[in-house]
Order: structure tokens, then sequence, then C-alpha cells
């Protein structure tokens, strides 16, 4: 999971800084600037940890989640490669101590050793700045700072310490030079110096990385050099005296240069009059911007707080899912099953459903304390039903862990309203190692389930199941089978909505069409009750679109439709004013 987690991080921090370099770099609010800087990384290592809540924007995050798996899948490199597993338990030979390594172990291994490589070496700077300023002769200053005499050096600052060259700069400039060090070390510049280079340690395979650590110096410096000319200097005479001191300068990785190289840009900076109040609506943006970033990244069902440690658990969970679960759904969904059988002649698939629950029911009294868990004769069997939640999953890891085994999830896939899996793609690691996958019939079917075992020294998938697990399968694919009928009409309408592209309208109840609220809707949006209690459609919608749930109609068919048979009606119009409706009966 770190690698697909370091991949949206990446997302979202070069969207970001792509932003403000755009908007924001040469404005004049350079402490807004700097606290801005430091939200847009907050939130590219936050939001794919968070699920966006109800206020977000959901139907593009729940479109994003659905497609984006199916692009990944198709890309050879990016999807874990499938064995042929025989179902027959497995023994490493002795040639096969060492288990092959796949792409996801590769891509890894790189990343980790060019992280650590980096790493060393931040270490080694920092160990060389600090033998250099010891090195050097202490001058304490009232404000708590320290000037550093050091021969042959040019001038900087790292935190509360300024090393340079006394001898090498006049009276005036020295005056200078020390109070724009004095700016960087009590403003504690060095901080954000640091948390830059960690964050391009970690992210070193992305360049936005080293440009928003460029952007971070950028401003500590247009704050350093404000802080100077708003204590009096001379503005003239303080831009003289940096450029003679750039002419000389060799700066220092870490560390805050008053020589730093880019020397125009902060002249510029100086120079440039006060922003205009009117540049808060570019602020306004990116924020903006950082919310919608949310939609593209942030876990939906799959909640990150295994990522954690375990102290701190109890407290992240409540704050990764607030969504409804899919037990809830479930219980809904068989609770509607069951009032329909009272009501109603049950089919032979739903007595199916009922009878499947109900041996579910009485496994789990029974049966193993872990859902899709069950262990008999010193074999562990498991198996992800279409209903399984990440919770539950995590749970079967911690079984199977018991057994020398990981059970890694490198796909789980939804159904666009998130109820149900689809598709999902399993390896286990350990003494050997497998793959496999179980894909619906198609993007709103469930899958049939996912199974396997393993006991000390061998494993396989896709085996016989017991009969608790086998019952627990069979009641959980067939709730999720009437979930998908239940839902049928508003996956027709999710189709729809990604056909036509951007698009604006929405949804309202029969009720709201009474009184004065019927006259607004026949005015504005051509549609209302009519006086013998049936939809009506004004002229403005003689070229629209009509469906009844899912079956195409037509304008003079949806106009019969009484008001008391309906329970939801839906429209969007596209960028082309053509406006599609779907009435939802009951």
């Amino acid at each position: 999971m770190l690698i697909p987690y370091l991949i949206k991080v990446s997302l979202v921090l070069a969207v970001l800084t792509l932003a403000y370099r755009w908007l924001i770099q040469f404005e004049t609010f350079s402490k807004l600037n700097r606290l801005l800087l430091w939200l847009n990384v907050a939130a590219a290592w936050t939001l794919p940890l968070i699920s966006l809540p109800s206020w977000g924007p959901v139907e593009v995050q729940n479109e994003f989640h659905h497609s984006i798996p199916k692009v990944v899948a198709k890309l050879p490199i990016l999807s874990e490669p499938m064995a042929t597993i025989q179902s027959q338990p497995f023994t490493p030979s002795a040639e096969m101590a060492l288990p092959a390594m796949n792409v996801a172990d590769w891509i890894s291994a790189i990343y980790f050793s060019v992280m650590l490589v980096m790493a060393g070496y931040f270490l080694f700077q920092i160990c060389r700045l600090f033998l250099l300023i010891a090195r050097g002769q202490n001058e304490e200053y009232p404000d708590g700072t320290f000037v550093v005499h050091v021969a042959g050096t040019s001038p900087f600052s790292f935190f509360k310490w300024i090393v340079l060259d006394p001898s090498m700069h006049s009276g005036l400039a020295l005056n200078n030079i020390i109070a724009h060090e004095a700016e960087h070390a009590r403003q504690w510049h060095s901080t954000d110096l640091l948390l830059a280079e960690i964050q391009k340690i970690c992210l070193w395979f992305n360049p936005f990385a080293w440009i928003h650590q460029r952007l971070v110096q950028e401003n500590l410096e247009y704050l350093a050099d404000r802080a100077v000319l708003d204590n009096g200097f001379e503005k003239k005479q303080y831009q003289y005296n940096l450029l003679n001191t750039v002419m000389q300068a060799r700066e220092l990785p870490l560390t805050n240069s008053f020589a730093q190289s880019l020397l125009k840009k902060r002249i510029q900076m100086m120079n440039r009059k006060p922003s205009h109040y009117l540049v808060w609506s570019k602020y306004v943006a990116l924020l903006a911007l950082i919310y919608l970033s949310s939609a593209f990244v942030a876990p939906y069902r799959e909640r990150i707080v295994e990522l954690a440690p375990k102290v701190i658990r109890p407290l992240m969970k409540p704050l990764m899912d607030e969504a409804p679960s899919i037990e809830s759904i479930k219980k809904d969904s068989t609770e509607n099953l069951n009032k329909k059988e009272e009501v109603t002649e049950a089919a032979p698939q739903e007595e199916d459903a009922a009878s499947a629950v109900e041996s579910a029911r009485i496994a789990r009294e029974t049966g193993p304390k872990v859902k899709g868990i069950f262990i008999r004769n010193d074999t562990l069997h498991w198996v992800i039903t279409p209903l399984t939640t990440w919770d539950q999953i995590n749970a079967m890891k911690a079984e199977v862990k018991k057994f020398n085994y990981d059970l890694i999830i490198n796909k789980l896939q939804y159904d666009p309203l998130q109820s149900y899996i689809t598709a999902i793609s399993v390896h286990v690691k350990g003494e050997g190692s497998m793959s496999e996958g179980d894909d619906g019939d198609d993007d709103t079917s469930p899958m049939k389930g996912y199974s396997g075992f393993a006991y000390k020294g061998g494993l396989g998938m896709q085996s016989p199941l017991p009969a608790p697990l086998k019952a627990e399968l069979e009641a959980d694919y067939q709730v999720a089978l009437a979930i998908k009928k239940e839902k049928e009409v508003d996956f027709f309408e999710k189709k729809v909505i990604s056909g036509i592209g951007s698009s604006s309208g929405g949804s309202l109840s029969p009720d709201a069409l009474n009184g004065e609220n019927n006259r607004l809707s026949l005015e504005k949006r051509g549609f209302g009750r009519s006086e013998q209690n049936t939809l009506q459609f004004t002229d403005k919608h003689a070229n629209s679109e009509f469906y009844i749930n899912t079956n195409r109609s037509t304008r003079e068919e949806v106009s019969k439709l009484p008001i008391d048979k309906i329970k939801k009606i839906s429209y969007r119009e596209n960028n082309q004013h053509k406006t599609y409706f779907i009435i939802h009966t009951k």
C-alpha cells in the first residue's frame, strides 16, 4: 500500500505546486505564502489518508475510484502478474528457498535504496554543518543568535547560528548581512528547509518535490529581505551589498544564505509594489483546488488505519470512514428481502438467499470469531465475499499472518455506489507466493467471492470451502445481488450522467411538486404536476430524452405516469442544453 500512497501524495503535490507557481509565487504576501506552501504539503500527505466526507465531491470521487483500476490493470508494469495456481498444497523445494521478486517488489527495492542513499547524504550534510559551526569562534547577540566567525566562508544561517567571515565585508555590508541572517534565525526558516529536504528524500522520484523545495527557499529569502527593509535599511545600498556578496559566494546545502543565487528574483520582489487585495481570489482558487484534489486521491472504503501505529489506531479509526458501512447496507437489504417475503410469494432465488443468510448466521454463531476465517485440522481457510469490509480483511490478514503468510490486496474495486466489491486481486506471500483475482460480470455485478487456504509449509487458492464459509459466501453474494437489483436504476442513472459529460441538474421527490413550488417548477424547469395528478412537461422539453427506470421512453408516455407511482425524478442538462430525464418508479 505504500507505493500507491506515495503516488497519490505526488499527484496532489504536483497539482498544488504548479498552482502555487503560476498563481501565487510573486505575490508580496510572503508570510501567507509560507503558510500556504506548508498547507500544500499537509494536504498532499493527509488527503490520501482521509475518506471524503458528505460535503465533498462524492460523485467525482466515486467515478474516479471506479475507473482508474481498469486503466491501471491494462498497464503490464503496474499490474501484479497472475500465476497459474493449483488447488493442491504448495511445498517449496530447496532451490526455491528465496521467492522470486515481482514488479512491485523491484519498485519498492529501488525506491528504498535511493531514499536510503539520499538520507545518508542528508545526515552527512548535517554533521558537516555542525562541525563547521563547532570549529568557529562564537559571539552571542542579545536576541539569542550566535555569530560564528569562520575564515573564507560565505554568509549563511542555520537555526540560531549565523556563520560568516567578518574580514570579507565592510561595516555597512556586514550590518546588512547580519540583519538578513538574523531574520532567518528569528523566524526559524531552517525548519522549513529541513522539512522540504525530508520531503524531497521521501519523494525523490517526483520532480515537483524538488520544485517545491526551491519555492520554499525563494519565499524565505523574500521574507528576510522584506524584514530587513522594513527595519529601515536603505534599499539601494542593501541591493548593492547583495550583488557584491553573490559575486564571491559559495553556497552550502540546507542553509539560508545571504548570497543565494536567485538574485534577480529577490531584487524584483524588493522593488515590486504591494499586491492588490483582489489577488486574494488567487488564494481562494488554490484552497478550492486543495478541496477538489481530495476527490482524486482520498480512499473510500479502503481504510488506512493499518498504516498507523497500533497505539493511535483507536484515535484514527473514527476519522477514516464516516460513510455508511457495507454491513449496514447488508443489514438493510436483508431486512428488505424479509419484508418482501412476508408480503408477496417469494421467488426461488429469494428463498435461496434467505436460506443462505440463515445458514451464515448459524455459522457465525458457532464458527470462528473472525468473519471469513475457518480453521480445521491445522489448516486455515479464508474467503473474501462481496460484502467483506476493509476492517474484516485486516482481521483476516492477522489470522493468516499466524501461519507465516502475508495476505496482500493488490486491487479492490467497488460498484459505482460503493455498496459491494466487484473485483479483487489477492497476493499471498510467505513460503512461496501466489496471486489471483476475481471480477464480476460487469461494473455493477458483485464478484462471486475469493478464497484460499494455508497451513504451516503450504498454501493454495480457490479451494473447496468448509460448509460455514460456503454458507457465508452464498449469503453475502445473494444479498449483494439484491442490492444490485435495488440500485439498478441508480446505476443506470450514473451511466447516463457519465455518458453525457459535464452537466447540471439534480433530482427531486414528487412531494416537492405541490402548490407554489409546482408553479415555479413548471416555469423554471419546464416540468411539474398536472391537474390530472400526472407528470407534465412543457414544450421546453420537446427534444429532451426520457427514461422510465432503465427503459427508453417518450414525453407522451412519461406524462401519463401518476404522481403517486413515482419515487424520484432525476434530470441532467448537458452543454448542448439537452435534458435527460430518468423517472424512478415505485
